[in-house]
């Protein structure tokens, strides 16, 4: 068991002895582990930062680089097999998240650990995180593998117009006819407007006439459910209309309006200044 131990490890306590004294917190043991993992698996470093590029003089080595553990968040550079991987931890109140992408095509993988998992800065590695071989599995099979193989690729997806539930059409009993555009009123319509177009060369208006009647019967608006008829204009083209009462059920008249209930006018009905 110890040699199984031993074969399975070969190599941290050497690196470990280069990166003593650099270590100075938990999370450095944490991210010494991985580097070695790495190292151990045919990656060699880069060096610390983000750029995406491979430069010519850079080879790789099997080493931390100097100030690795410097910055607030850990950035550093593998390659392998000519293909660049970026690694970066980020440390919360209690965990250390590791995120690894690969440059070419943007495969990525994640991996979150608890900062407690190493017991010591320094020792041998049993000692500092006793459960290392978990760890190993770990960083093996989800963070190492799935880029490795492709299969970590985060896939965007954005919903197409085609794709989103289209708006439901409530039928609403209250409403009368399309909510579009008003079209454009035939000549003759039901609503007068001559008197507000100053080239107009007469006819109706908004304004009421008391003599009208008197130049012949208007067009009819029937079933609305008044006596007789309302005046034009009354009732606009698409608006909601409540009847007031059942519709008129008395036949056209070929003279003009039906009798009505009130046969004297009132006083004063002829005069439009009263």
């Amino acid at each position: 068991m110890a040699s199984d131990t031993a074969n399975n490890t070969f190599g941290f306590e050497l690196l470990h002895k280069v990166s003593a004294a650099q270590i100075s917190k938990k999370e450095d043991v944490l991210i010494l582990l991985v580097h070695w993992h790495f190292v151990k698996n045919g990656y060699k470093c880069l060096g610390i930062g983000d750029s995406k590029t491979i430069g010519p003089d850079e080879t790789g080595t099997e080493l931390l680089p100097d100030g690795w553990n410097q910055a607030p968040n850990y950035t550093l550079r593998y390659v392998k097999e000519g293909k660049l991987y970026i690694l970066i931890g980020t440390k919360s109140e209690a965990d250390l998240l590791l995120n690894l992408l690969r440059i070419e095509d943007h495969s990525v993988s994640n991996i979150q650990f608890p900062i407690d998992t190493v017991q010591e800065i320094q020792g041998s590695l049993e000692t500092m995180i006793p459960t290392y071989d978990a760890i190993l599995n770990l960083l093996k099979k989800e963070l190492v593998e799935p880029v490795y193989t492709g299969t970590g690729r985060e896939v965007s997806t954005q919903t197409s117009e085609s794709e989103r539930p289209g708006r439901i059409n409530y039928d609403d009993p209250l409403r009368v006819g399309s909510s579009g555009p008003t079209p454009p009123r035939p000549p003759g319509s039901l609503i007068p407007g001559n008197d507000l177009d100053p080239f107009s060369r007469g006819g109706r208006g908004m304004i009421f006439d008391p003599f009208a009647q008197r130049r012949g019967p208007q067009p009819p608006f029937p079933g609305l459910g008044v006596p007789g008829r309302l005046p034009p204009g009354a009732v606009p083209p698409g608006a909601r209309f409540d009847p007031f009462g059942p519709p008129d059920v008395d036949p056209p008249n070929p003279r003009g309006r039906a009798p009505d209930a009130d046969h004297m006018p009132p006083p004063g009905y002829d005069d439009m200044f009263m």
